[in-house]
């Protein structure tokens, strides 16, 4: 038994996913994981604000808002935004039809087919997207010549998380075993939108206060991502995208 596919490891281990799918005590299991053929350190360029917007803050989605408009003026759209919740499209869309955009801000609802057909054939449109679209969506070429995260994709508390966090002897534990690595690997699957051919190019911006360097996930966002060359300042956006 063969497990062939990069985006369930976090780094090179696969111990998450095979507990989740019970494969942990199986001596069978295999692991591979086949190297990329991109190019990701020519072809793409990872943006973490310098000063990126703080969910604590009371006017947290104003200044979302706002980084989501600079970096899409520095790449005149052709973006697509990957959401932790549907609350926070609606909340950032709002804002951004306040701001007269010059290009189609797009939502992906119920009706998904017709959107994505809709950003497909507009180009330089927006997408903002969430739930399937981490890992379920393929748009090749110039697209998607930026991929906007704006929260790390932490998965959501539930009965069967705190079932496993009583298996653990602290927070700490859970977080570490559990909490993080399926953040983890959200997050590589999200980055997959990003790069779909050899010669795709995008800038991956993402806005999480918590993944920016000296905070507390800088560190698990760059080991699960490929090597990549990495800026804060918006006019590195503009340059690469241009």
């Amino acid at each position: 038994m063969i497990l062939a596919s990069g985006t369930l490891a976090v780094g090179s281990n696969f111990r998450r996913f095979k507990e989740e799918t019970g494969l942990l005590a199986e001596g069978r299991v295999r692991e591979h994981i086949a190297p990329s053929p991109f190019d990701y350190q020519r072809n793409c360029l990872l943006y973490l604000p310098q000063i990126p917007p703080s969910q604590a803050d009371s006017d947290y989605y104003d200044d979302l808002a706002e980084q989501i408009v600079k970096l899409l003026d520095a790449a005149n759209g052709h973006a697509l935004g990957l959401f932790t919740s549907y609350a926070a499209i609606s909340a950032v869309r709002e804002r951004l039809k306040q701001r007269d955009l010059p290009y189609p801000v797009l939502t992906l609802g119920r009706n998904g087919g017709h959107t994505m057909s809709e950003f497909m054939a507009h180009p330089g449109s927006v997408l903002l997207a969430a739930g399937a679209a981490w890992e379920g969506f393929d748009f090749p070429g110039d697209c998607v010549s930026l991929l906007i995260l704006p929260r790390l994709p932490f998965p959501m508390p539930d009965a069967v998380k705190e079932q496993e966090r009583m298996k653990h002897a602290t927070l700490h534990d859970f977080l570490r075993a559990v909490v993080v690595p399926e953040m983890q690997i959200k997050l590589r699957q999200g980055f997959g939108r990003a790069i779909r051919t050899e010669t795709d190019t995008c800038v991956v911006s993402i806005l999480d206060h918590r993944a920016a360097p000296g905070k507390r996930y800088h560190r698990a966002v760059l080991e699960t991502l490929p090597p990549l060359r990495i800026t804060r300042k918006i006019e590195d956006v503009e340059a690469f995208i241009r």
